[in-house]
């Protein structure tokens, strides 16, 4: 008697035991009623998405995920059962949303703006582009750290502790619970007007931008085609800069010889300043006929049937005492082989 006593409990517990293990199967199975068609939907993120949630159209549950696959080219794939009267067509797009503030997602199923309302066949794939992927909150969370950061622990403590007391029943802590409150809302909007400062100041800036859109892509073009122009063109510019580096270098010694001359004329007594004094009756008659003498030379060098002259040396110079040797100084240093050379017509008269 007392063997079948415990007998009829053991299997009084294990039926109730099996329903209660059924009743919670059956609950987080979540099975959908009714005969289904199995569809898939292609994401760049599923973050937070599992087998077993929802879909649904318009809030109301029509449907499960079934499966979550990575495919090669780095995106989800989800396979997900819909109820038979509920008819997936060619504009729908998927979406995957937040289902409850613990961050359980489910998948949303609507009607897109593009494409034709056409039914789809069993099996089909919703392609990415009509996909929206999963939002991860704690993204923007993290995004606000910095803000955060900058707010005095001290002050985030005893706001902690005023709104503890405040709860407990210490009136007095809601006086205290309220500035600190008002000076962390100061804080915050304080931050807020830099940020909209900010972004006014860079509203402006992309809209000066928008307006001359059309001169700065010209202006990119016209870089680019100089750009491209001189790197055609770089053996002729690197050969330049050899030349330009041996004309430097040219120049250099030109100054450096004429610099002593310059010097020793600068210099010596009773100096060159004094000199230029007392030729000033010379030097204003040499400057008043300074055009009348260019014009002449102008027309004894021109060709006519009048005149041809050929000048082989000219010496503006020579005029002006101790600055002879200026002009062959330089003429020699700047001429390959440091001596100056005349054309054949001067060197045959040179010769007679």
């Amino acid at each position: 008697m007392k063997l079948r006593k415990v007998l009829i409990g053991l299997i009084a517990f294990l039926t109730v035991t099996s329903v209660m293990t059924w009743l919670v199967y059956s609950t987080l199975q979540r099975e959908v009623s009714g005969d289904t068609t199995a569809y898939s939907a292609e994401f760049t993120d599923v973050f937070g998405l599992r087998d077993g949630d929802d879909v649904r159209m318009a809030g109301v549950r029509v449907g499960r995920v079934m499966k979550i696959d990575l495919m090669e080219d780095n995106r989800a794939r989800v396979d997900f059962e819909l109820q038979n009267d509920q008819k997936l067509l060619a504009n729908t797009e998927a979406a995957i949303l937040y289902q409850n503030i613990v961050g359980q997602r489910y998948l949303d199923l609507s009607l897109g703006k593009t494409g034709k309302p056409t039914p789809l066949p069993a099996g089909s794939v919703i392609p990415i582009e009509r996909t929206i992927p999963s939002f991860d909150v704690g993204v923007v969370l993290n995004g606000y750290e910095p803000l955060f950061a900058t707010i005095d622990p001290k002050a985030a403590d005893q706001i902690s502790n005023a709104a503890i007391q405040s709860l407990q029943g210490d009136s007095a802590s809601w006086a205290t619970l309220v500035d600190q409150t008002g000076k962390l809302t100061d804080t915050f909007a304080g931050r807020d007007a830099l940020l909209g400062d900010m972004i006014t100041g860079l509203d402006r800036v992309f809209a000066t931008l928008a307006q001359q859109n059309e001169n700065l892509d010209a202006t990119l073009k016209d870089t680019r085609a100089m750009v491209n122009t001189f790197n055609a063109r770089r053996p002729e510019l690197i050969s330049s800069m050899g030349s330009l580096s041996r004309f430097v270098r040219q120049l250099d010694a030109v100054v450096t010889d004429v610099n002593p001359s310059l010097q020793e004329m600068i210099d010596r007594e009773p100096g060159f300043t004094q000199h230029l004094g007392t030729i000033e009756p010379q030097i204003a008659f040499t400057a008043a006929n300074l055009p009348k003498l260019l014009k002449g030379i102008a027309r004894v060098t021109s060709e006519g049937a009048y005149l041809n002259v050929y000048a082989c040396d000219l010496n503006a110079l020579a005029f002006f005492p101790g600055l002879n040797d200026v002009t062959p100084i330089i003429v020699d240093a700047a001429t390959p082989g440091n001596k100056a050379k005349h054309t054949p017509r001067c060197r045959n008269m040179a010769n007679g």
